[in-house]
C-alpha cells in the first residue's frame, strides 16, 4: 500500500487513473473515493479539481445507470476532505456529515423511488404480524409508521452513504498520516468530540423528527455522527488506559451481532461525552515507551 500511495501522490494524471478505475469496478467505488479524498486533503482543490471531474465520469456513468450510490459517496467524501482541510476540526466534519446524509437521502428518494416504495409495501404486508407478537397493535401508530416507511427507508440509505463518505475519508486521513505524519491521524481520532451544541441538536433531532410529519428522514442521518463520535470516544479511553487492541474487537464483533442495544449506546455515550468530556478526566497509564503510533486504535 505504501508503493501505490507514492505511486498516486506522484501526480494528477496517477491519481485520475486510479481513482477511475476504482471506481469504475464494482464495489470498489469506495477505495477510488479514499484516493480522491487522500489527494484533495494533501493536494487541495485547485490540484485535486481535475481529478475531481475526471475521477467522477465513471460515477456518473453508474448514476445514469440506476445506481447513484458510487457518484454520491466520491462526491461526498471530496467536499469533507475539502472541509476537513480548510478547518481541520474532526467534530465540524463529522457534524457535516449529518445534512450530508439529508442531501443523499432526498436524492436517493426522488431516484429510487420505486425500489423505494416496492420495499416499503414488503414491510407493509408484515409489520401487523411482526407487530401482533410484540403484544397489542395501536393502529393509528401502526397507520402512521406505514406512511413513514419511504422516507425512513430513504433516510437509512442516507445514513449508510453518509457513514461510508466518512469511513472512506479517515482512511484517506490515516493513509495520509503514514506517508507524512506517522501517529497524526490516530492522536486525531482519539480526541474526536462533538461539542455541546452539537450532540444537543443531533439527539433532538435523533427523537424529535420522528413526531413531525415530512421529517422522519432526518433521524437516521442524525445518529451518524453521534455513532462516529462514540467510537472515537470508546477508542479514546482504551489508548489512554493502554488497553491494547482487544476491547476494540470485542467492540465492534458486538455490533455486528447486537447492534440494536450497542448502537443507541453508543450515540448515548456521545452524546454525555460532549457534555462532560470524559477523556480530560481520565489519567493515562503509566508505563515505559511510547505506543506504536500506528498500532491498536
Amino acid at each position: 500500500m505504501q508503493g501505490l500511495a507514492e505511486f498516486i501522490m506522484r501526480g494528477r494524471r496517477q491519481a485520475t487513473l486510479v481513482v477511475g478505475l476504482s471506481v469504475a469496478v464494482p464495489l470498489l467505488f469506495w477505495f477510488g473515493a479514499v484516493v480522491l479524498a487522500l489527494v484533495l486533503l494533501r493536494r487541495g482543490w485547485s490540484e485535486g479539481m481535475s481529478v475531481v471531474v475526471w475521477g467522477a465520469l465513471p460515477a456518473l456513468a453508474w448514476a445514469l445507470i440506476g445506481d447513484p450510490t458510487p457518484l454520491l459517496v466520491l462526491l461526498g467524501s471530496a467536499a469533507l476532505a475539502l472541509l476537513l482541510r480548510q478547518r481541520s476540526e474532526w467534530s465540524l466534519v463529522t457534524m457535516a456529515a449529518a445534512p450530508l446524509g439529508l442531501v443523499f437521502a432526498l436524492v436517493l428518494m426522488a431516484t429510487l423511488q420505486a425500489p423505494l416504495q416496492q420495499l416499503a409495501e414488503q414491510i407493509q404486508a408484515a409489520l401487523p404480524q411482526m407487530l401482533s407478537e410484540l403484544g397489542e397493535v395501536d393502529e393509528a401508530a401502526l397507520a402512521r409508521l406505514q406512511t413513514m416507511l419511504v422516507p425512513l427507508l430513504a433516510g437509512l440509505m442516507g445514513a449508510t452513504h453518509a457513514a461510508m463518505t466518512l469511513v472512506s475519508l479517515m482512511l484517506a486521513r490515516a493513509w495520509q498520516a503514514r506517508l507524512y505524519n506517522p501517529g497524526g491521524f490516530r492522536e486525531e481520532f482519539h480526541r474526536l468530540r462533538l461539542a455541546p451544541w452539537m450532540g444537543l441538536v443531533l439527539l433532538l433531532a435523533v427523537f424529535g423528527a420522528p413526531q413531525v410529519d415530512g421529517l422522519v428522514l432526518l433521524a437516521p442521518v442524525a445518529t451518524v455522527p453521534l455513532l462516529f463520535a462514540g467510537l472515537a470516544l470508546v477508542h479514546g479511553v482504551v489508548g489512554i488506559k493502554r488497553l491494547g487492541i482487544g476491547p476494540l474487537v470485542v467492540l465492534y464483533v458486538a455490533l455486528l451481532f447486537v447492534w440494536q442495544v450497542l448502537y443507541p449506546l453508543i450515540m448515548i455515550l456521545a452524546f454525555i461525552d460532549s457534555l462532560f468530556d470524559f477523556r480530560s478526566r481520565l489519567q493515562p497509564v503509566s508505563g515505559g515507551g511510547n505506543d506504536d503510533s500506528n498500532g491498536q486504535g
